[in-house]
């Protein structure tokens, strides 16, 4: 076996970097695709709350709050797997 070598470390890390990126894009897309859906589900709300059609607010406020959660989930815990993380779940460098 070859021991690695300093330029192959470097690799790796390219390649760690760049899975990263990925996952915060990913994320990004997924975070405005939920609040263009919310900004659907609030114009919705409105619409039917003008028209006095109560019985359909129930379900929108339901589908609101299912954004909601799913934002705060991606914001706060879904972050890529790794070795070293901080107290605060962050990557070292």
């Amino acid at each position: 076996m070859h021991p690695i070598t300093t330029k192959g470390r470097d690799s790796m890390h390219s390649h760690a970097g760049r899975g990263r990126t990925a996952v915060a894009q990913a994320r990004l897309v997924l975070l405005i695709m939920v609040n263009v859906a919310q900004l659907w589900i609030l114009a919705a709300t409105v619409e039917a709350a003008l028209a006095h059609r109560f019985s359909a607010l129930l379900p929108l406020v339901i589908a609101s709050g299912i954004c909601f959660v799913v934002t705060l989930t991606l914001i706060f815990w879904w972050r890529p797997a790794s070795r070293h993380y901080t107290s605060s779940g962050y990557l070292k460098r």
